[in-house]
């Protein structure tokens, strides 16, 4: 394979890095910045492009490492410039393969993503042997030439369930940053600054549902049917969060049931009898 990268962002940098350190076979870099196409060239060891169709002629991979906005216009360009006989990977978590319709009949075309927080192009390929990476696409047969990329950590899904995918993927990742703002902010409002005291609670909390699942991980007032300090708890919140906490803690009742016999009635319905 001779891969070429389009798009020189945190993912095009730690993927040409990794890929190119394991196997030597990364071309280069374009990018309609060519200062960043420079740079991920040179940490990645390898060739910057001043043009698509450059990189397009040198490379029988591409993996296009843009913003999913900019997806749609790269596939035109790639159109425009009768790209054929490629492998063309993007690697957007909510948008499917089928952004390369137009470009299905003659190459491979791939969704690929990495289940992973790349927050710092020049870091995080260091930790990276140790991510999955989900794919989908039309043509089974490259799909053991694109494993062997990853060390074959890639699981396969359907197109069709791109969205509720990358929903998941929202879910246990970005908005788990939103609830623990939320905590902070409670904290903050009563005097604590120093937010670091909580870290060993969320790593461990974190820790206990990678090694036990979220079930059994599971602790606090819902799961000890404790009414009366669910009570106290939405007494002093303001809607926005009671909302949030009401909305998560009714998971939290599911959960619950299936852990134990006790009886969640009466904390369900004063949940249920909160929500505006």
């Amino acid at each position: 394979m001779r891969i070429g990268f389009i798009g020189a962002g945190n993912v095009g940098f730690t993927l040409a890095k990794y890929i190119n350190d394991k196997y030597h076979n990364v071309c280069g870099i374009y990018s309609k910045n060519i200062d960043d196409a420079k740079d991920c060239a040179k940490f990645s060891i390898s060739e910057y492009y001043s043009s698509l169709k450059e990189i397009v002629d040198s490379c029988d991979t591409l993996f296009l490492t843009v913003n999913d906005d900019q997806i749609k216009y790269v596939v035109k360009e790639l159109i425009d410039i009768r790209c054929n006989n490629k492998i063309l990977i993007h690697t957007s978590g909510s948008i499917s393969s089928e952004v390369f319709m137009e470009l299905l009949d003659n190459n491979s075309c791939y969704s690929l993503h990495p289940i992973y927080a790349f927050n710092d192009k020049y870091n995080s390929y260091k930790d990276f042997s140790n991510a999955y990476l989900t794919l989908e696409g039309n043509n089974l047969d490259k799909v053991d030439e694109i494993k062997n990329l990853f060390d074959r950590k890639v699981v396969l899904i359907d197109s069709c369930n791109k969205s509720r995918y990358h929903a998941g993927c929202v879910m246990i990742s970005n908005l788990v940053c939103s609830l623990v703002d939320i905590g902070y902010d409670l904290f903050k409002s009563i005097g604590i600054n120093d937010l670091s005291i909580f870290n060993p609670l969320i790593k461990n909390n974190i820790d206990n549902i990678l090694n036990v699942g979220t079930k059994d991980a599971l602790t606090g007032p819902i799961r000890r049917c404790d009414i009366e300090t669910v009570k106290k708890h939405l007494d002093v919140l303001t809607d926005e969060e009671k909302e949030i906490y009401i909305r998560l803690s009714l998971k939290l009742v599911d959960i619950s049931k299936e852990l134990n016999n006790s009886d969640y009635s009466k904390i369900y319905d004063l949940l249920k009898g909160e929500l505006k």
